[in-house]
């Protein structure tokens, strides 16, 4: 059995250049509350990587809960990052998919032996996310999360 369960998308995420004015017209279209914009945690809580080095990136976060998955807008800093590397080559769009894992090691080694090594990661309050290397084989990145 695959180490990442298909019904365990929890995120889809994008990348945008100005989050105040994404979420207000997320919120509009939707007919959602303007959610808050929070920011990830700093370097020294969230020990982020990229691409096997530490970061002191961080990015600015507004989430709207649409049940079962949240649409998550990520506004990047200029710190080297998945977000930023996205957003200056691509432009503002889909980032990433994201998936609730029970166990992140095996779900990693998993998506290793299939070609897609950890890209970037880093450490929230209550958890730990890993952004691994599926663009060129599945035409997006996936986010695989792990709460404690």
């Amino acid at each position: 059995m695959p180490a990442i369960n298909p019904k365990g998308v929890c995120q889809i995420a994008l990348v945008v250049r100005d989050i105040q004015k994404t979420a207000r017209s997320f919120s509009e279209v939707l007919g959602l509350p303007m959610p808050k914009i929070f920011s990830t945690p700093p370097a020294e809580v969230a020990h982020t990587r990229f691409r096997g080095k530490p970061t002191n990136t961080r990015a600015q976060l507004a989430v709207f809960d649409l049940g079962p998955v949240v649409l998550e807008l990520t506004q990047p800093d200029g710190e080297p990052s998945s977000w930023k590397e996205f957003l200056d080559a691509h432009g503002e769009g889909v980032h990433h998919i994201g998936f609730k894992v029970d166990d992140l090691g095996g779900a990693l080694a998993f998506l290793e032996q299939k070609g897609m090594p950890e890209r970037h990661s880093g450490d929230y309050p209550g958890g730990r996310y890993v952004f691994v290397e599926s663009a060129e084989r599945l035409g997006v990145l996936l986010n695989i999360k792990h709460d404690s």
